[in-house]
């Protein structure tokens, strides 16, 4: 995974904001996270505040510029596992391998630095990309919940899957990642 832009993750900073405000109210963003009202300022400053409270929150960058948001959240220490959350929010940086980058250094985060034993997430079950990304990095599917959101006057569901540890170095290991 050499090739392409430079991928890094990084604190939250108040600096980010004002791009995690811009992000998550653009309508491609809204659609795809399933939120259900525009955010304030306020808003996403509260948001963090819990998020770096809570969870591990970052700011995926390509090539020094912020592009997205990625972190882990509801921690179950006794199970050693956590859910996480990603979206590249800079139109101009899809399609060019960010998700996959940052997920994949996101993975190793979780199960070298916070000896995490599974990492899980749920996805709208139509958001096609997402999926392909979290199978491409070796997810699994553990379920689907049924008409779960309601988006654009349908009943959307909701599918839930995870990757363990050593799930996630077999595929390090054939990927190359």
């Amino acid at each position: 995974m050499a090739d392409g832009p430079a991928v890094t993750l990084r604190r939250v900073e108040p600096t980010d904001y004002p791009h995690i405000l811009r992000w998550q109210n653009d309508p491609a963003v809204f659609r795809w996270m399933d939120y259900s009202k525009k955010f304030s300022l306020a808003d996403i400053e509260e948001s963090e505040r819990q998020a770096m409270a809570e969870g591990h929150p970052f700011v995926i960058e390509m090539d020094g510029q912020p592009v997205g948001r990625i972190g882990l959240n509801n921690f179950r220490p006794r199970d050693r596992m956590a859910s996480l959350y990603i979206f590249v929010g800079e139109a101009a940086a899809w399609g060019k391998g960010i998700g996959r980058r940052a997920l994949t250094a996101l993975l190793v985060y979780g199960f070298e630095t916070l000896n995490l034993r599974m990492i899980e997430l749920w996805t709208l079950g139509d958001n096609e990309r997402a999926i392909h990304l979290y199978k491409r990095c070796g997810f699994s599917e553990d379920g689907r919940l049924r008409d779960r959101s309601w988006i654009e006057g349908a009943y959307v569901d909701h599918l839930v899957m995870s990757i363990d540890a050593e799930e996630f170095a077999r595929v390090r290991a054939e990927q190359g990642l």
